[in-house]
């Protein structure tokens, strides 16, 4: 036979499922049954690509389920989210559930891939369990469109995403051997160990004053076979160790800033960008639509305006650039 406490557990998972369902519907009365009608409630949302929000307040929280529905008005399907690790403490008319919520991305803008740490404050009132507060957080991490892999300071793969497996074994600077990652040229193995070394003193600091884009060494290990420089990322993020390949974003961001600080034009930094996504002279023209000779003169003017004369030493010393401090 249930215990009370069982069945409080069974009656609070309901209440999940049920906002979470009214919710997809872009049902804001079933939303609104779910929670403590307070000032005192309060939802907490922080996802990488939206930052943090804090909404203080029933009618605040209301007005902002309001606004999502009336942005992304059509249902989603309930299929695409599940739970995992769950846990549920009941202590009186007070309880709490801490999971993890995996959702599948659809063809829509609106949100729901990947894994989403959620902290849920219930408080019973008239016999029924209501929210009274929500945490909702989102890692870097578990959104990355990138191959990623998580490393300990000693070189050791803690983790790594999807993408990554799949790319690893024929990677053509990096590979995993006992466990450890290493650049598959013993040259270069210094400047990911010194790298790595970096890393790890930004997390032992455990906090800093550095921009987030900061917290990036760009890695060269190397050219390819047509002279394009091979490089990876070591970033720290969310309190971790992490490398990662063929990640745009963090390129175009680092260019943008490079362009600034040398002075370049927009087709020198275009340039720029595509040498270091591994292409030639003559890639970069089918890309940019510009004759190879061209070409061939902005990338001399990109050599004379950074003092080097190769294109694995003109990506790294672009990749590196940092605006300066505003204080």
């Amino acid at each position: 036979m249930a215990t009370s406490v069982e069945n409080d557990k069974q009656a609070i998972l309901a209440v999940i499922q049920a906002e979470t369902e009214a919710f997809l519907r872009r049902d804001l009365e079933g939303l609104a049954s779910h929670w403590v009608h307070s000032p005192d409630s309060r939802r907490m949302v922080s996802v990488p690509n939206l930052g943090t929000h804090v909404f203080e307040g029933w009618d605040a929280i209301k007005d902002n389920y309001r606004h999502l529905i009336a942005q992304f008005p059509e249902n989603q399907a309930a299929t695409r989210m599940h739970w995992q690790r769950l846990n549920i403490v009941v202590c009186g008319d007070a309880a709490w559930a801490v999971y993890d919520q995996v959702g599948d991305k659809g063809d829509d803008n609106f949100e729901l891939g990947g894994t989403f740490h959620e902290l849920k404050i219930f408080q019973r009132l008239g016999g029924q369990w209501k929210m009274a507060c929500i945490v909702v957080m989102q890692r870097s991490v578990d959104q990355a469109a990138c191959p990623l892999i998580e490393i300990s300071s000693d070189k050791n793969v803690l983790w790594m995403n999807g993408l990554a497996h799949e790319q690893i074994s024929n990677h053509p600077f990096l590979i995993i051997s006992g466990n450890r990652l290493r650049a598959r040229n013993r040259i270069h193995e210094t400047s990911l160990q010194e790298a790595v070394e970096w890393a790890s003193s930004k997390l032992r600091a455990h906090w800093t004053e550095e921009p987030l884009s900061r917290l990036a060494r760009a890695v060269i290990l190397g050219e390819s076979e047509d002279s394009a420089p091979l490089f990876c990322w070591v970033l720290v993020e969310d309190g971790k160790i992490l490398v990662s390949l063929n990640d745009d974003q963090l390129l175009k961001r680092r260019i943008a800033i490079a362009q600034g600080i040398y002075g370049l034009t927009a087709i020198q930094a275009q340039l720029a960008q595509i040498l270091a996504q591994g292409h030639d002279l003559a890639g970069a023209a089918e890309k940019t639509g510009v004759s190879i000779n061209t070409l061939r003169t902005h990338l001399q003017r990109l050599f004379d305006r950074t003092g080097v004369r190769s294109q694995s030493a003109l990506v790294g010393i672009l990749l590196s650039a940092e605006a300066p401090t505003t204080r």
